[in-house]
């Protein structure tokens, strides 16, 4: 199978950041969160951008800690992989919950890590991560657009939790009903490329009985890492006369540590501002060593309700004006 590149598709996380968020209160479907729909799916797929990073809260697909899956989201899950499948793309199912759930509790709401204790006990616990996960599996597996199974997107500030055994949990619970997709595995420190090893270690952690296992890292090009690109970009050079291959140099800790671990590594997110040229040069150069590695990415992002969101590659006016990043971001098997 070729290496894929493509876009995160994001709409199905939106809401989660509104106060009172939590399992018992998710907001309303068509307003606060949306999945995409078949002109997207169409869109990206006919410039060869065929691989989906697919962003959904645990909150909406499991209200209840240990309980079944909501059903209509599952069915909206499972339209939009029907319609990923319609139009030969892939796509890997991301848990957008950054290691934590959110209940209300106390008369408000509250995110608990996983695993973090509350009293004598932990309200969020990795029985309960593994059992989603499980839960998941069996409802997806088999299906022929799945292409994977995305953990948990930057779990960070875990305190005393141990996402190691966490994410050890979720695999045994996939694997025992589930022995053959791929699992996306990110790491601590929001997933960073740059700091990986720093903050997940030397060594490689998850076992797999199947050796399907792929490792994520997300790389943002700004110079705090976080994507939202406040600074300008004159100023950003001024600081740095390399700024030009910063992406490529952000981009070797985690791709050393891959080849020296023998796994393989995924760039889940990325991404530059559509209306800054100057940064599109970054993004090109990084685009062009993730070719050279081998590596399977998805850009953030795409969407249809982002708006003026400066990251956003979705098109404009009726799927005809097309993103400035679009020739950067198209495999060259299909570059204009």
């Amino acid at each position: 199978m070729p290496v894929l590149r493509g876009i995160n598709l994001a709409g199905a996380e939106f809401g989660h950041e509104k106060p009172g968020f939590s399992c018992a209160s998710p907001g309303t479907y068509g307003k606060d969160w949306i999945y995409n729909g078949e002109g997207t799916v169409a869109y990206f797929a006919r410039h060869g951008l065929r691989l989906f990073r697919l962003p959904f809260r645990w909150e909406r697909i499991q209200p209840q800690l240990g309980g079944d899956l909501d059903p209509a989201e599952l069915r909206r899950i499972t339209r939009f992989l029907d319609l990923a499948r319609a139009y030969e793309c892939r796509v890997i199912l991301d848990l957008h919950n950054y290691g934590r759930y959110a209940l209300p509790t106390a008369g408000t709401t509250r995110e608990f890590i996983i695993d973090e204790r509350s009293g004598e006990q932990a309200p969020v616990s990795h029985a309960d991560f593994a059992d989603l996960w499980q839960r998941l599996a069996l409802a997806f597996k088999g299906h022929k657009a799945l292409h994977g199974y995305g953990l948990m997107n930057e779990p960070h500030d875990m305190g005393s939790s141990d996402w190691k055994l966490i994410s050890q949990s979720a695999v045994d619970s996939i694997r025992s009903v589930d022995l053959h997709t791929a699992l996306y595995v990110g790491g601590l420190d929001w997933s960073k490329s740059y700091t990986w090893s720093q903050s997940n270690g030397p060594q490689a952690w998850i076992q797999d009985p199947s050796g399907n296992v792929v490792y994520e890292a997300h790389c943002y090009f700004d110079s705090d890492g976080s994507g939202r690109y406040q600074t300008p970009f004159h100023d950003e050079l001024r600081a740095d006369p390399k700024l030009l291959d910063r992406g490529v140099a952000r981009l070797e800790d985690f791709a050393s540590w891959c080849a020296r671990n023998g796994v393989r590594g995924f760039l889940g997110e990325f991404g530059v501002p559509r209306d800054e040229p100057r940064w599109h040069e970054v993004f090109s150069r990084f685009l062009a060593r993730v070719d050279e590695l081998g590596m399977e990415s998805t850009c953030w992002a795409a969407g249809e309700w982002w708006g003026e969101y400066p990251l956003s590659v979705q098109p404009g006016h009726a799927f005809v004006t097309d993103s400035p990043l679009l020739p950067r971001l198209k495999p060259r098997a299909v570059a204009r």
